[in-house]
């Protein structure tokens, strides 16, 4: 073989290994850049969860409170209805008892 063949050999190989490690190089780039970008995805979706779970805890609390407050209001309501039926069952014993009292002992 002449010595141009050798170094056109030479030459060549040199040229596969820098292709093969041009080559590595870009695919090691590329996996990592894969990785960032799910990596980053990963964490927009926790981030969006988290969100979510925010808002309806908020709206879950929101409405909680507005339940309570008509369960308070309807307790009140029952509250002052008992008051006031004991109030008249009350007048109308009062009633009864100066009525017994008046039969039994007259209007002396």
């Amino acid at each position: 073989m002449s010595s141009n063949t050798i170094e056109e050999v030479k030459q060549i190989e040199q040229q596969a290994e820098e292709l093969e490690q041009d080559y590595k190089e870009k695919k090691k780039q590329m996996e990592q850049d894969t990785q960032d970008k799910i990596a980053d995805m990963q964490k927009k979706v926790e981030q969006e969860i988290e969100s979510f779970k925010e808002k309806e805890t908020a709206t879950k609390d929101k409405r909680l409170q507005e339940l309570k407050a008509e369960i308070e209001n309807e307790k009140e309501a029952e509250i002052n209805q008992l008051k006031e039926a004991f109030s008249n069952k009350r007048e109308e014993l009062v009633d009864a008892v100066i009525e017994e009292v008046m039969r039994k002992y007259g209007n002396s």
